[in-house]
């Protein structure tokens, strides 16, 4: 992405503060190699798609190298993966993975995963039958102000205050765009808390993973998702009695 992109996250949903109940969603297939999904948000005009994907115990896929145009953005909810037969992305870890970056020489999940993954256009595969190397590596076309973020371990990510959100919250910034000011960050909202969450001067999308907030006349809890215009609090939050994280993307530099 290289500049600031504000209405891709409206379009993911009916409008703002729109509930998406993921535990409810049905699954469906995903490509030929045994992957489902739960579509929590697609904007149908660029794909820019949210999904949670379920890799069954056992899984292999294609086992060619590949590329897409489209960025990849994953949070590992459960279980492992390897996408080279070496390296394995495991429970707790996040990932960012531009557009052009090489990988997926040897697809597999012995014991099964579950993860976020999110995307902003069609993961089409671009096969590369002898790559250059045997790890993840860019193609020159690879042009991402984010950056390859390989692997980064969540817990290792130190809780920082944000003055875009109420006071006793704290983030865990993931990846930033230099260019347009999108971010991925975890919000932490401590028990008890009681308030208005402000309005985040940018769209936005949010996925609850666990514990409760009461918002806009609603609860949301663990697999809730819902995307917010730039003058929609997050999640129309007012209380949360037992705390709550949640995956936030937003869309541009705050106005």
């Amino acid at each position: 992405m290289t500049g600031p992109i504000t209405e891709p996250a409206l379009r993911k949903a009916a409008g703002p503060l729109d509930h998406v109940r993921g535990n409810a969603l049905e699954w469906e297939m995903l490509g030929t190699h045994g992957l489902k999904r739960r579509k929590l948000g697609e904007d149908p005009e660029t794909g820019h798609v949210t999904n949670l994907v379920y890799i069954p115990e056992g899984w292999r896929g294609g086992g060619v190298a590949h590329f897409h145009d489209a960025f990849e953005e994953v949070y590992m909810l459960e279980g492992s993966v390897t996408l080279d037969g070496n390296h394995y992305f495991r429970k707790g870890v996040y990932f960012y993975r531009p557009g052009h970056i090489v990988h997926g020489h040897d697809e597999r999940s012995e014991e099964g995963a579950l993860a976020l993954v999110r995307s902003d256009g069609l993961l089409s595969l671009q096969l590369i039958h002898e790559p250059e190397q045997p790890i993840e590596y860019p193609l020159p076309a690879a042009d991402d102000a984010r950056g390859h973020v390989f692997e980064l371990a969540i817990a290792d990510v130190a809780p920082q205050p944000d003055s875009a959100l109420p006071e006793g919250w704290m983030i865990k910034t993931f990846s930033t765009d230099p260019r347009s000011g999108a971010r991925t960050l975890e919000a932490l909202v401590p028990a008890g808390w009681q308030g208005e969450a402000a309005a985040l001067g940018v769209s936005w999308e949010a996925y609850v993973l666990d514990g409760a907030l009461e918002g806009a006349g609603e609860t949301w809890g663990a697999g809730d998702y819902t995307v917010g215009a730039s003058d929609t609090p997050l999640l129309g939050a007012t209380a949360s009695l037992e705390g709550a994280r949640i995956l936030v993307w937003t869309f541009g530099a705050a106005s």
